[in-house]
């Protein structure tokens, strides 16, 4: 049954990946068409039409391209931020860590709901003079990666602390190796894995924040489309079209449950 839940995973993340990277070329997603205002699914319109007559199958890819794009951008930002951060308070101890890790502290005591809204919020006044939907894309990348990488930073703070103090490390300490050089060269190799798998739950989670910011209204917004915006219109009308919510639900839930089937199994071989 495990192997079944992976290889379903597996496809559909692969498809996915395949349907939103060419997809959007080859479907139009914004055209409206009066005379097609809300059609049920059918061979020509596979998940239906939204209230403009436009076919919410290419919405969903569109969307999804747009979604997955802030997911992966955040965890990057978040591997990076979360590293130097987390390597740079490791290797010093004493005063300086104790420091670094109390401001990480008290950045996780805030709720990130509140923290994300806050900085998208400052981040989309500060690049006011660019297009709006480049500055809510900019700002959702950085906010969502500013509020979740103090998890990664206190991970990697206890893997750099574990490793620097191996004989080998010492070692190259003694023949004149500078700190940069060994960080890079002999601590992030033995500690990458299980920040990579960290990393990568970042992804879906991101995914996540991005669908429930848009659906409050504080992030991609129409006529620009990504899942929390089908998701959010879709709700509008639910008791009457249901199939504008079914369809962009659906593939949100298979992506995140997707992510998690697989990066357990990868969690569950790294503890073996």
């Amino acid at each position: 049954m495990k192997k079944t839940f992976l290889l379903i995973a597996w496809v559909f993340l692969a498809i996915l990946a395949i349907a939103v990277t060419v997809g959007p070329f080859l479907v139009d997603a914004y055209s409206q068409n009066m005379e097609t205002i809300l059609v049920g699914p059918s061979f020509s319109h596979w998940m239906g039409t939204d209230s403009l007559g436009r076919d919410l199958f290419a919405r969903v890819l569109v969307g999804g391209r747009v979604s997955l794009f802030i997911g992966l951008v955040s965890a990057v930002l978040t591997f990076f931020w979360g590293f130097f951060y987390g390597a740079c308070a490791g290797w010093f101890e004493g005063r300086i860590d104790r420091l670094m890790m109390r401001f990480c502290d008290i950045l996780m005591a805030i709720p990130s709901f509140i923290l994300v809204s806050v900085l998208i919020l400052l981040f989309q006044a500060l690049w006011s003079s660019l297009d709006p939907f480049v500055s809510t894309l900019v700002g959702l990348c950085l906010g969502i990666s500013a509020t979740h990488w103090m998890a990664l930073a206190r991970l990697t703070r206890g893997l750099v602390i574990e490793i620097k103090r191996r004989p080998f490390i010492e070692a190259a300490t003694a023949l004149g190796g500078s700190r940069s050089h060994i960080i890079r060269q002999h601590i992030l190799p033995h500690i990458l894995n299980p920040l990579l798998i960290l990393v990568a739950l970042q992804i879906p989670t991101s995914v996540l924040y991005e669908s429930f910011m848009s659906f409050i209204g504080l992030g991609i917004h129409p006529p620009e489309a990504s899942w929390g915006i089908l998701v959010r219109e879709g709700w509008k009308t639910l008791s009457s079209f249901p199939h504008l919510l079914l369809f962009p639900s659906l593939v949100l839930f298979l992506t995140v449950w997707s992510f998690h089937t697989l990066l357990d199994r990868h969690r569950f071989q790294g503890n073996r």
